[in-house]
């Protein structure tokens, strides 16, 4: 083993149905045995880091936007009458929503092209 290239070892263990699945999608290839299979697929795979706090953002946003709504909607009901601030106070809200959802949405077409 010391004159070997690859002399580091992974061994992997997989249950019955995913080695089933690992053995008949590596023989859909051209590729000859376990090794060389894995290796292709970590070299012309790519993986995606995915920061999610952009989107728990968003998630609790909206849920303001639904407590105000809510409130605003009681008011109505109760009195007849909106609030100018409280609809302002929406408004923002939504905007901000909206400008988190397009840098999400960036984020993830720059992942899609490769650059990032």
């Amino acid at each position: 083993m010391q004159n070997r290239t690859r002399n580091k070892q992974i061994i992997l263990r997989f249950t019955e149905d995913e080695s089933e699945y690992f053995k008949n999608f590596k023989e859909k290839t051209q590729i000859s045995n376990y090794s060389d299979f894995v290796l292709h697929l970590l070299t012309h795979s790519k993986i995606y880091v995915v920061d999610t706090k952009p989107l728990l953002k968003v998630a609790n946003e909206i849920n303001k936007i639904g407590i105000n709504v809510n409130q605003i909607a009681k008011i109505a009901n109760t009195t007849g009458n909106l609030y100018k601030n409280e609809v302002e106070d929406l408004q923002k809200r939504i905007i901000k929503t909206e400008n988190i959802i397009q840098s999400v949405f960036e984020v993830f077409t720059a992942a899609e092209k490769g650059k990032l």
